[in-house]
């Protein structure tokens, strides 16, 4: 099949679309998905992942700084959560986003401060901000990353997408993991490139050397 003749439809695609926002791989398809977006009839469904919950049951040991970092991951998924709870689905994609600018772009490192201040910027309620920091919303989060498990597979990690397969039923699959946002027509043959794979009967797996750093922007 030419990607050339990847199927066009005159009805938009469902997309599901689950991310750690302080994940810069995550953040950087994630923008990549925005600019497809703009260029192929799509609507995304975001939803949240959670590093901590990924990593819980890893055997090999980590170092205390970066098992306290997990853990912050926590954090941002649970404020998603509870804007999401408040206001729906487009706030907690407003909040998302804001928390992986912040992270990641502006590169501020003050993790509760960066969510103050994208609560902020979202016009949601304090209350945010003190559901980020409690467990009222861990089964939200956990809910969320494992929705998304279940359709990419135990293998996976963040993000993962879900594209109608041959039969139309979502298809998870890990990535794109790229260490660039595309733009222009060059997001949307990337696009059409994971079209093509999640609609072939069989596809499994592709994959290569991660040796490249992650430019957000």
């Amino acid at each position: 099949m030419d990607v050339d003749s990847v199927t066009v439809s005159a009805v938009t695609t469902p997309v599901d679309f689950w991310m750690d926002p302080l994940s810069p791989w995550a953040w950087v398809s994630a923008r990549w998905l925005e600019e497809v977006q703009t260029m192929r009839d799509i609507k995304v469904s975001w939803h949240s992942m959670c590093l901590d919950i990924l990593h819980e049951n890893d055997e090999v040991p980590l170092s205390q700084e970066f098992q306290a970092w997990m853990k912050g991951t926590w954090l941002p998924a649970r404020a998603v959560e509870a804007a999401r709870a408040a206001q729906g689905d487009e706030v907690a994609r407003e909040l998302m986003f804001a928390i992986g600018r912040m992270s990641h772009v502006d590169r501020n490192r003050d993790l509760p401060a960066v969510i103050a201040a994208a609560v902020a910027e979202c016009g949601l309620s304090e209350s945010v901000v003190v559901a980020s920091t409690s467990t009222e919303f861990d089964a939200a989060v956990r809910a969320s990353h494992d929705a998304g498990m279940a359709l990419g597979g135990k293998d996976v990690g963040t993000p993962i997408l879900a594209i109608p397969g041959p039969d139309g039923a979502q298809i998870g699959l890990f990535g794109p993991v790229v260490s660039k946002t595309p733009r222009g027509e060059a997001a949307g043959r990337l696009w059409d490139g994971m079209v093509l794979l999640a609609q072939t009967p069989g596809f499994y797996e592709l994959k290569k050397e991660r040796i490249a750093k992650v430019w957000c922007d």
